[in-house]
């Protein structure tokens, strides 16, 4: 007979803890809003995750998990009191995420440069859109640049597709 230890749920283990601090919230133990509870377990819920992926090296995990993370941080810090974050940012917030969850797909293994194309069109988007935002550029003129040059993007992931190396078929070693 095998000693073999069944691993925890840590999805189960914040839906306890998250449903006991509401619980405790709508007794008036302490005064507790949904959004102050759920955004941070969201956050820590993804950076387990990106430790994962890095210790595994799984960029699915990586990718995932940065994006909640960055996400849960951006309405954490909109429901938080002490910050103002306005929500015409979300576009921006989005573009930015994106860019750097790919970034973090990069960092797992520097090789795979191919993820920085994509990391860099979400980071330039969302830099143009925060831009345009806090009015230091004309949000119309941003519109119109993306609008006539977003035939760059398929540009850019057509050759990611052609200098991404494949497997080859009879060892599994990528083809040089």
């Amino acid at each position: 007979m095998t000693d073999r230890k069944t691993p925890i749920s840590w999805f189960g283990l914040g839906l306890v803890v998250v449903g006991a601090l509401l619980l405790m919230g709508k007794m008036e133990l302490f005064h507790l809003r949904f959004s102050s509870i759920f955004w941070p377990v969201i956050m820590l819920l993804s950076i387990f995750g990106v430790g994962r992926g890095f210790s595994q090296m799984r960029r699915g995990k990586i990718f995932w998990g940065t994006f909640g993370f960055l996400y849960g941080l951006f309405f954490f810090l909109r429901s938080a009191d002490f910050v103002e974050v306005p929500a015409r940012l979300f576009v921006p917030a989005t573009f930015l995420i994106v860019g750097i969850a790919f970034f973090m797909t990069y960092l797992a293994k520097v090789k795979d440069w191919f993820f920085l194309i994509p990391a860099g069109i979400a980071g330039a988007v969302g830099t143009l859109f925060l831009l345009a935002d806090l009015e230091y550029l004309s949000y119309w003129e941003v519109a119109d640049t993306l609008h006539m040059y977003w035939p760059v993007i398929l540009i850019a992931l057509g050759i990611i597709f052609l200098f991404r190396r494949k497997p080859d078929s009879d060892t599994g070693q990528p083809v040089s």
